[in-house]
């Protein structure tokens, strides 16, 4: 009789892997692993935008805010998330963004609207921030050309989200590889089959059918084969 070890050294000898690949679309693909590398078409984010709903201002405007003291600044427009500035953000001025909008020129800081109160076109600032507060950079996430995805990654819900984020409907991934399980005994009955006195349901070569699908693979059932007459 062979150890465990030297039975799994013989089959894994003999296993050969499929160099065969297929395209998928992304949902179909989770579980399967990817046969190729995937790298960034641009930059994630694609430009400079806020972190939050809030107002872009300058960080000088806001120096010397603090809620005993606040700066008055003059709102003079809005982006929406998705939205464009067209707008240049001056001195003593400020803009409305929302969270993910991109930022208006010249803005070094977005204010938390927690930290502001608005009074028509007036916005009062009760807080000081450093220049880079609540600002998301351009390529911070993910750089245009990174490999975001090497190949022979297993695609969870994480990597298919990442995957959606690029824009990426379809992935090429590797076949899965095929099992042939073939059962054995003159006493095995196929499940479904009517029960004869003396015999009784094979039921292992469906459990490691089971165990070669959770693994990744797909099982083929080779049926049973009898075993009378051999020696």
């Amino acid at each position: 009789m062979i150890s465990l070890e030297q039975a799994q050294a013989m089959i894994m000898a003999e296993v050969r892997v499929a160099a065969e690949t297929e395209t998928l679309p992304l949902l179909q693909a989770q579980g399967r692993i990817l046969a190729e590398p995937v790298r960034a078409d641009f930059d994630v984010p694609p430009q400079d935008c806020s972190a939050m709903d809030g107002f872009a201002v300058l960080a000088g405007d806001i120096e010397q805010a603090n809620p005993e003291c606040p700066v008055s600044l003059r709102l003079v427009g809005e982006v929406a998330a998705g939205g464009r500035s067209e707008e240049k953000l001056w001195e003593a001025e400020a803009i409305q963004v929302m969270t993910g909008a991109p930022l208006p020129e010249g803005a070094q800081v977005v204010v938390p609207v927690e930290d502001s109160s608005l009074d028509g076109d007036r916005l009062s600032i009760r807080r000081s921030l450093p220049a880079g507060t609540n600002i998301r950079r351009r390529g911070e996430d993910i750089r245009r050309g990174q490999t975001v995805l090497e190949k022979g990654a297993r695609l969870g819900p994480v990597q298919i989200g990442l995957l959606a984020s690029l824009g990426r409907d379809r992935v090429r991934v590797s076949r899965r590889p095929q099992v042939a399980i073939l059962a054995t005994g003159d006493e095995l009955l196929e499940p479904g089959s009517p029960h004869r006195p003396g015999r009784i349901y094979s039921s292992n070569h469906y459990a490691l059918a089971a165990q070669v699908r959770r693994a990744g693979g797909e099982p083929l059932l080779l049926g049973i084969a009898p075993t009378s007459g051999i020696s």
